[in-house]
């Protein structure tokens, strides 16, 4: 991974370039530009080689730049964005030294996890992940509808992009008709009456190559359905959505975006089967979320609250 990223941007998808332009570009040998681009399609990426000319791109790929990110912020914004090729997690850098405002946005992440422990996979120059720290002056527990708060955020800036049929899932999902397009992972630390240093991880697959796997539930991307930007102004206007909803948040809690939410939510009025903590299985009708973020699910005609916590939603097929 360390002499890809470099050797990928010396490729377009516009006109070959040669290996040996490569290697002189980047002072290593011929032979180490061949064996490293041999690796490209692991990661999604797919080359055209043609004997005597060299290679390219079979699409476009928008690097990641700082500058056209930092351009979509607002005036005196409080976020610092650092463009990495590769990190094993950058939730996990962060949460090293969560500095308020910090922002890891990566092209490759190695050791990327999503809710519970679970994996979650992205796609070299297809993909948002990145994660960000914010001190909250509250303690956790007053944090409980943050992924939801952040949700609203990111579906508002990928709504403005021109994705139509952008929904929600409680508590940390983002879904389009065919499937997972994004998830939320948020980690904090502090004491418990505050404040409260907090990582927000996203990952957002724009584009999925064709065999991408294996997966546990169904994927979906955002490029073919309607996203009309580029990569680095879709992630620098979700930041500046994030920098609004953020102290809002802190200032009003949950229950001002909750209508918000609710308009976007993929699953309302749904049967659903909630898998909880200690081996139990709920069954009932979703209704919704309640002002502190918690599910409002109908079970035996009592509304019930669950609370995300290490619970697993599924919904119930007929």
């Amino acid at each position: 991974m360390s002499k890809l990223i470099p050797c990928l941007r010396q490729l377009d998808a516009g006109h070959f370039t040669s290996g040996e332009a490569i290697a002189e570009r980047l002072g290593i040998s011929r032979a180490s530009v061949s064996t490293t681009l041999a690796r490209a399609e692991t990661y999604g990426i797919t080359l055209e080689r043609r004997h005597g000319l060299g290679y390219r791109l079979s699409r476009p790929i928008e690097w990641l730049n700082t500058s056209a990110i930092q351009g979509e912020l607002m005036p005196a914004s409080a976020f610092s964005v650092e463009v990495l090729d590769h990190s094993e997690s950058t939730n996990r850098a962060l949460l090293a030294a969560p500095q308020h405002g910090r922002v890891l946005v990566t092209e490759w992440q190695s050791g990327g996890r999503g809710r519970m422990g679970r994996k979650w996979l992205g796609t070299l120059g297809g993909s948002l992940m990145f994660s960000l720290a914010w001190t909250f002056p509250e303690g956790p527990a007053q944090l409980a509808g943050l992924p939801l708060a952040v949700g609203a955020a990111l579906a508002r800036a990928i709504e403005a992009a021109g994705v139509r049929e952008i929904g929600l899932k409680w508590p940390n999902d983002l879904l389009l008709p065919q499937g997972k397009v994004g998830g939320i992972l948020i980690e904090m630390q502090g004491d418990a009456l505050g404040p409260a240093q907090v990582v927000i991880g996203v990952g957002l697959n724009l584009y999925l190559p064709e065999g991408m796997g294996p997966l546990d539930q169904p994927a979906a991307a955002l490029e073919g359905n309607g996203l009309n930007i580029g990569r680095n102004v879709l992630f620098g206007r979700i930041l500046a959505e994030l920098e609004r909803t953020l102290p809002r948040f802190a200032a009003e809690g949950f229950a001002p975006l909750r209508g918000e939410w609710e308009a976007h939510h993929a699953w309302h009025d749904q049967p659903a089967q909630v898998h909880m903590p200690d081996g139990r299985h709920l069954q009932g009708i979703i209704l919704g979320v309640s002002d502190e973020g918690a599910l409002r699910l109908q079970v035996e005609g009592q509304t019930r609250l669950i609370h995300s916590g290490d619970v697993s939603l599924r919904r119930q097929r007929a």
